[in-house]
């Protein structure tokens, strides 16, 4: 069985992205929401010769429903109308479990959210990461809460590729798994060590692992574990993409400085999202959303994560993946409103920045760099 990511419509894609709106009431410049709708973008509209324009744009399905790319993706494994294989096999993980798991939730754990669907015979699979608590569900009847906003990044990939992420995941993003089946998987196999209780690594690491979907991608996935002990957004992403970066995430508490460990990058807060400029009239402020997103400031990378940038989460394993498309960093650039520097406005700072410390290339990423 050939697992893949499905687009809005059933189609295998190599990779998607939804940002789902939280519950909103109408108010000046925004349009009522359940919290349920979304808006999205793939691989197959980024790749469209005969578009003038490509856009991330308001899907007509919401997600409460059997309907678009996540129910779709999701279904092809866990609603199956026919017998899986033997060969098909998922890992579940979140740190805040569904609640007919029935476990108490350890804090411990890593701060990430995820399902890793696989396919030993067809040596296929994919990837979905996410912010939604208590999610993905298989057989339940409803949907976690749809109060605040929340991204949702899934690539097509191989399962070698999968093997590999689940080794890095293990020493690193450290998830709580609730929900496996191994399938036919060596106990050898990343994959299957993974399902398991994994020993958490005792040493600080952070490591940015360069990997490939199965349509060439290239993608970037940068992690730590909770010895490593550092603001990840801040301290890690950003000297990792060698830029300034404008990040939202969920903001509870004390959050670290501006300047990264480098002396260099700066990282800036989103503290307004505004879905207008793509044409769906919804916004709302960062104490509504969930997400888990940044951009570079002056290079097209796109991040999709699941750690907050907050000095509490120092002591999570966490990660995001860092892929660059010039459309969607672009939507995402028209979105968001940072929280400046006293005595700056957003503009200012980030040209004061741009102006004083340029950009430093990327350094080649290595299989552990």
């Amino acid at each position: 069985m050939k697992i893949s990511a499905l687009d809005e419509t059933g189609n295998p894609v190599d990779w998607w992205f939804i940002y789902k709106v939280p519950k909103l009431g109408a108010g000046a410049g925004s349009d009522s929401a359940t919290g349920y709708e979304y808006v999205y973008y793939d691989s197959k509209i980024d790749a469209n010769s005969d578009l003038k324009q490509k856009n991330v744009a308001k899907s007509p399905y919401v997600l409460n429903s059997s309907n678009g790319a996540l129910n779709l993706t999701l279904n092809s494994v866990f609603n199956s109308p026919a017998p899986l294989p033997e060969s098909t096999g998922w890992i579940l993980y979140n740190d805040e479990m569904p609640e007919r798991v029935g476990k108490t939730d350890d804090g411990n754990k890593g701060h990430t959210k995820g399902v890793i669907a696989f396919d030993t015979a067809t040596n296929t699979g994919y990837w979905l990461l996410h912010s939604w608590p208590k999610f993905a569900d298989p057989g339940a009847k409803g949907d976690p809460t749809p109060e605040y906003g929340q991204t949702y990044l899934c690539i097509s990939l191989s399962f070698d590729t999968c093997n590999k992420i689940a080794a890095l995941m293990s020493t690193h993003q450290e998830p709580q798994v609730y929900d496996v089946h191994t399938a036919n998987l060596a106990e050898t196999d990343a994959l299957y060590l993974l399902s398991q209780t994994p020993t958490v690594k005792e040493k600080p690491a952070a490591d940015m692992v360069t990997l490939t979907s199965i349509g060439g991608m290239e993608f970037r996935v940068i992690a730590k574990n909770r010895e490593w002990n550092d603001d990840f957004w801040n301290d890690l992403v950003g000297p990792k993409l060698g830029d300034d970066m404008d990040v939202e995430t969920w903001i509870r508490g004390a959050i670290p400085p501006q300047a990264d460990n480098d002396g260099i990058h700066k990282t800036f807060d989103i503290k307004y999202i505004n879905l207008g400029p793509l044409g769906a009239h919804w916004a709302w402020p960062e104490t509504h959303d969930h997400a888990k997103w940044g951009i570079t400031l002056h290079s097209p990378w796109v991040c999709i994560g699941d750690i907050n940038r907050m000095v509490s989460q120092k002591k999570r394993g966490g990660g995001t993946i860092a892929f660059q498309n010039q459309t969607l960093w672009q939507a995402l650039s028209k979105t968001n409103l940072v929280l400046a520097p006293p005595g700056q406005s957003r503009t200012t700072a980030h040209d004061v920045i741009h102006q004083t410390h340029p950009p430093k290339k990327v350094p080649p990423a290595g299989p552990h760099d």
